[in-house]
This record gives structure tokens, sequence and C-alpha cells, in this order.
């Protein structure tokens, strides 16, 4: 779940807008809202009719995060559809991690709220720690987290190949320490990764970017925020299976 959207790439790619019609820090917050909502209302439909595919979840969720993945794919290179795609997106991945939570919700009681509280407080201290100055998004920073999440991405894929074929190593799957250790690894990275989306949204907006790169901004943290709360609520899985 590792985030292709933010690169100074796409500045140039994009390039830039008269200022009546340009990117704001406002625009992208609301259209973050937006996604948000669609988000909840959509996971509050799958809580309602989840009961009439519980023969059949695994092809639910690997419909809907395949869907998910090309949308995402088809936004990040092509930033214009991001009006249209971004709810789409959102509306698949709510299918996603609506499953997948209340599946493990069933089997660890409440480990969907403890996800939620711990996501919300990573987002806002990542937030107040950018404004504040504590973390900077420096070309080196960039440097780093882009390569540490595409090392991440490249895993994952790997990974994802492999349990096609019965291999499931126990260092990622399991329970160990290591597993445990490599997942919260991976919540650093994450974390860190919402530095770059907050850079994002003011670099796009001072250099007066399309209007339509507000959904773009809202698409890319959006996708952001659902990989930090998925590892959380991997690695609190694991901790309460032990």
């Amino acid at each position: 779940m590792s985030n292709p959207v933010f690169s100074d790439s796409t500045f140039e790619r994009v390039g830039h807008s008269s200022s009546a019609d340009s990117m704001t820090v406002n625009g992208s917050i609301m259209k973050t809202f937006i996604l948000g909502l669609v988000f909840i209302l959509t996971s509050f439909i799958v809580m309602s009719y989840l009961p009439n595919f519980y023969g059949s979840l695994n092809a639910v969720i690997m419909a809907s995060a395949i869907g998910a993945f090309f949308v995402g794919l088809i936004i990040s290179f092509k930033p214009t559809t991001a009006p249209v795609l971004s709810v789409v997106y959102a509306v698949l991945e709510s299918v996603v991690v609506t499953v997948i939570s209340i599946v493990l919700n069933q089997k660890y009681n409440g480990i969907v709220f403890e996800a939620v509280a711990y996501t919300m407080i990573a987002f806002f201290t990542m937030l107040i720690l950018y404004r504040i100055g504590v973390i900077k998004a420096t070309e080196t920073f960039k440097s780093v987290i882009i390569t540490a999440t595409a090392a991440i991405a490249i895993s994952y894929v790997v990974l994802f190949i492999l349990s096609f074929f019965g291999i499931r190593p126990e260092w990622f799957y399991g329970n160990s320490s290591l597993s445990i250790g490599i997942n919260a690894v991976i919540i650093v990275v994450a974390a860190l990764n919402l530095i770059l989306d907050f850079d994002f949204i003011e670099k796009g907006s001072s250099m007066q970017m399309p209007k339509y790169m507000e959904w773009y901004a809202a698409f890319g943290l959006i996708l952001t925020i659902i990989w930090l709360y998925l590892e959380i609520l991997r690695i609190l899985s694991k901790i309460k299976s032990r």
C-alpha cells in the first residue's frame, strides 16, 4: 500500500495554472474530507450487506484490491482523472479495509477501535511535527523515505506472488519478535510518508498547480492513511495472537 503519488516529477508533468483555478491547501483538505466521507459511507453499506457474502469474502477482497490497484495506477499516471477516479478508489479501498477489519475484530474484539485511534494519533503527530518544523521534507529526507517505501512495495509484490505457491515466510506473516519488528519499521515509514504528503500539498498550492490536483493530493493522502491503518491493524493482530 505504499504511496507512489507524490514525487517531484509530478510538478514537472502537471505544470501551473492561473491563480483563480489553482490548487489550494484548503481545497485539498476539503477534497480529503469528501473522500473520507465516501470511505465511511461505503464502509457502513459494506457492513450492512456483508452477511450475504460470508461464503466469498476472499473473492470480494481480492476483486476490490485489484480494482483499487489499477484505479490507483491510472490516477498516478494521469492526474486529470483524479476528480472522478479518486472517489472510485475510496469506494474500492473501503470495501477491502472494512471486510478485513470486521474479520479481525470478530477474532480480536476491539482491535479496530485501537487501530483507528493509533492511526489518528500518528497522523496528527506527523502533522504537528511538520507544522512546527521538527521534521522537514528536505531532499535527503525525501530520498530516504521514497527509497524505503519503494523497497517495501517491491517486497509486498514478491510476497504476494510467493503466496500463490503456498510460500508464506514466518518473518513476515508470523507473530515472532522479528515479524513484529519488521511491521513496526513499516509503520514508521508509512507515518513518515505523511510528511511527504503534507509537503506536496503545500508546494502544489504555492506553485499554483491546476485545481484538479486537489483531488490528486487528497487521493495520495487517503492512500497513505489507509496503508498506515492496515499496518497498525496487522501489528496489533500479531501482538494479540501471542
